[in-house]
């Protein structure tokens, strides 16, 4: 499966999409490679990171297209239950590399992250009709607050009769979206150079007690170091919360694509 996060405009989520689908991906165990094709960006330094390593994860600049493309082809062909994420930058280049992946005689699915900024909106449809796939091809409603309050949060993409608002495309539909959350977790994560899963892990594969005499042990009589280590656990308790709810949404729209 091809998963290839895209829009037009910058500064939407796209490398965070990418980012939080490896995370999915992780934590269901599968096999994945991931690609960021930008000129003016590499999100991908995750040093700390068990999941994003120089094996599997690469940023590459535009110009180097074809060599991503010739790579996910030999991975693909090498396992054919891989999973591959491209992430591409914005701008006009970003048609380049949706015809290059639209050529492909493979399964996919195409994210297109929108924010609940109206001006942005215009960005997402365009990239929606330019790759002309409905059937496989979502919106994710990047940095909802509460999901019981989706629809007054992005209502330029529902619309709302109530408050005279319009959805601004017919192409936005209750069927074709995935929502992720805004989590100060990212940002914790990523502070210590992980992802959301790395973090999620460490609680995931530890218990409560064991941890606590692991940090005892590894604190050497440093009470600030064990202070640290417990915050991280906790941190990490509450990135599992975020990571099942996240998941969630994406597995359902993979199974229904594959």
């Amino acid at each position: 499966m091809i998963h290839v996060t895209a829009n037009t405009k910058g500064g939407t989520g796209k490398s965070n999409t990418a980012i939080t689908l490896a995370c999915v991906l992780a934590a269901k165990g599968k096999e994945f490679r991931i690609v960021e094709l930008d000129n003016n960006n590499n999100s991908l330094k995750n040093t700390n990171s068990d999941i994003l390593n120089e094996k599997n994860s690469k940023s590459l600049k535009l110009k180097n297209k074809e060599e991503a493309i010739s790579d996910m082809l030999f991975d693909l062909m090498d396992d054919e239950k891989m999973d591959y994420i491209i992430d591409i930058g914005g701008g006009n280049d970003t048609f380049e590399i949706i015809d290059a992946v639209k050529s492909l005689d493979l399964p996919k699915t195409y994210y297109i992250p929108i924010l609940k900024i109206k001006k942005f909106m215009q960005n997402a449809e365009d990239t929606f009709k330019y790759i002309d796939d409905p059937e496989n091809t979502v919106f994710v409603l990047n940095q909802y607050s509460n999901l019981s309050e989706l629809k007054n949060e992005f209502i330029y993409f529902f619309g709302s009769k109530k408050a005279g608002v319009k959805k601004v495309s017919d192409y936005f539909k209750d069927e074709n979206f995935i929502a992720v959350p805004y989590s100060n977790y990212f940002q914790i994560a990523e502070d210590d150079e992980m992802t959301l899963y790395d973090l999620a892990a460490i609680s995931m594969n530890l218990s409560e007690a064991d941890a606590r005499k692991m940090f005892f042990e590894k604190s050497n009589g440093d009470r600030e170091l064990f202070h640290k280590m417990r915050t991280q656990y906790v941190n990490s308790q509450e990135a599992v919360e975020v990571l099942e709810e996240i998941s969630q949404n994406f597995w359902n729209i993979q199974d229904d694509n594959q």
